[in-house]
């Protein structure tokens, strides 16, 4: 029997030490990430873009701080989304300044302002960029301390020109209106440049288009690799690894945003996030995730059988939401409202759960809004919900979930949005009907339909489906960024083998 043993145990750490992934004779290659190194190029694209927004500003003031915005969420630290978009600079503690130069003035147009780090900080957290090196890669027209920044403010404000902020940075702001001081006129001094930089935003350059592609790129590369992974008995957590060792593996330098990676009971959540639960035979894992890469991100939601093939319930699910998916990208085009994919979405989904005993009246307004939870598109660039004004005003949003008729700002070549339609079957989804819609619901209705609807609600009971792709408006049609990510049953089904 002992002779036994030493072979076995051999074997079992044999086994054990290639699942490790432990494999010294494969050699990764170094990802090339010289497309976001600050070359001549680069700097062309960013003084394009300062020259743009010059026009808004005229003769006036612009200031920005790098550090607004930066919440911690993330693995590093990063510069706010505006900042970065005019200056290309991730470093913290730096504040921009633009503005035309005088009537007969040599005055600079472009300034950096960075932070003398002390002994300490750098002894912490290292050193900074100096001078010359800001001078050299981002191209400022001059550097100055940071502490210098103020007296630029006043001497705006002594002269009665326009100071342009981000309003959403109110440390700054209120900074600013320090430095003015309680004058009457100060605060009408302050403008916003928000709105201007987020309609610039909007239509992505061809640089743009290339870090976008390039990061749905690398997430695929996670998603395809956790797909291959993915077995019963696994933690979620570990899923969420492996995506992001893919992603730096890769080149990218952190996750877009939080991950969802959901089981089970979790994939019926929209934005569940703890990622800690074991999975188990035949339940589905949505992950809904992105790679950021040059500082844009993707956003792509893929939903796969734990156990390697979909049960005919979840097919049916899955099924159903493709279809809906495939026929709203089809409606992303030039002309187009931006609601039109949705709508499209929506009223597939509605008439397909019909068919599947789950609605009793397409027509009905609250079983609609039941399984219509959101707005299935969003732009994408910067920031994984992008700036830019869709046409709706916020408050009005969820008026237009329901409806047949296609409202918003009208779709245009260069534009970046994200088409994620899902269906989400909480378990105790019907005993929530009359506290969400018993107000709207004639009398007895909701009892009636649940009556029902429940034996075939049981069975698709905790399947949470949404697939999700990141398309890019052309002038004929569109484009979709990550067509190469396996979404179709199949194609999933074979990866998991």
């Amino acid at each position: 029997m002992k002779r036994l043993i030493i072979p076995f145990l051999i074997t079992v750490s044999m086994v054990a030490c290639n699942y490790s992934g432990q494999q010294p004779d494969v050699a990764y290659e170094t990802p090339d990430t010289d497309d976001i190194t600050m070359d001549n190029h680069l700097q062309k694209v960013f003084s394009l873009r300062r020259e743009a927004i010059l026009d808004t500003i005229g003769n006036g003031l612009l200031m920005l701080r790098s550090d607004y915005g930066f919440d911690g969420g993330r693995h590093e630290y990063r510069a706010a989304g505006n900042f970065w978009y005019l200056t290309g600079y991730g470093h913290p503690g730096a504040i921009m300044s633009l503005s035309e130069p005088v009537s007969g003035s040599s005055s600079v147009t472009y300034t950096l302002y960075s932070r003398q780090r002390s002994i300490g900080d750098i002894i912490y957290s290292g050193n900074l960029p100096e001078p010359a090196e800001l001078m050299m890669r981002w191209s400022p027209d001059t550097v100055l301390d940071y502490s210098e920044a103020d007296m630029l403010i006043a001497e705006a404000a002594r002269e009665g020109r326009y100071i342009y902020l981000d309003f959403r940075d109110h440390d700054f702001r209120d900074h600013v209106l320090e430095i003015l001081g309680s004058g009457k006129a100060a605060g009408e001094l302050l403008k916003n440049i928000n709105p201007a930089l987020s309609e610039m935003r909007v239509n992505k350059d061809e640089y743009e288009v290339r870090m976008l592609q390039k990061a749905v790129d690398i997430t695929g590369e996670g998603l395809k690799a956790a797909m291959a992974a993915c077995s019963p008995g696994m933690y979620e957590f570990e899923i969420e690894a492996l995506l992001e060792y893919e992603w730096r593996r890769n080149g990218s330098s952190m996750p877009g945003f939080e991950s969802i990676v959901g089981s089970g009971e979790n994939a019926v959540t929209l934005h569940y996030s703890a990622n800690n639960r074991k999975m188990e035979e035949d339940e589905l894992l949505l992950m809904d995730v992105g790679a950021e890469y040059g500082y844009y991100t993707a956003d792509i939601t893929r939903t796969v059988p734990v156990s390697g093939k979909f049960t005919r319930e979840q097919r049916d699910i899955y099924d159903l939401v493709l279809r809906a998916q495939k026929a709203a990208i089809g409606e992303m085009k030039p002309g187009v409202p931006l609601t039109a994919a949705h709508n499209m979405a929506t009223g597939i989904i509605i008439n397909g759960l019909r068919d599947l005993g789950l609605v009793t009246d397409p027509d009905c307004q609250w079983q609609r809004k039941f399984y219509t939870v959101y707005h299935i598109c969003h732009f994408l660039g910067l920031d994984v919900h992008d700036t830019g004004n869709q046409g709706i005003p916020r408050s009005m949003m969820d008026n237009y979930l329901i409806t047949d008729t296609a409202v918003g700002r009208l779709l245009v070549p260069g534009m970046v949005l994200t088409v994620e339609p899902g269906i989400y079957l909480r378990a105790n989804g019907l005993d929530q009907l009359d506290l969400l819609y018993g107000s709207e619901a004639g009398e007895g209705e909701i009892a009636d339909f649940i009556e029902k609807v429940r034996p075939v609600y049981e069975k698709y009971s905790n399947i949470g489906v949404r697939i999700e792709d990141d398309v890019m408006i052309t002038g004929t049609g569109n484009t979709v960024l990550s067509a190469s990510i396996p979404k179709e049953p199949v194609e999933i089904e074979r990866l998991m083998r």
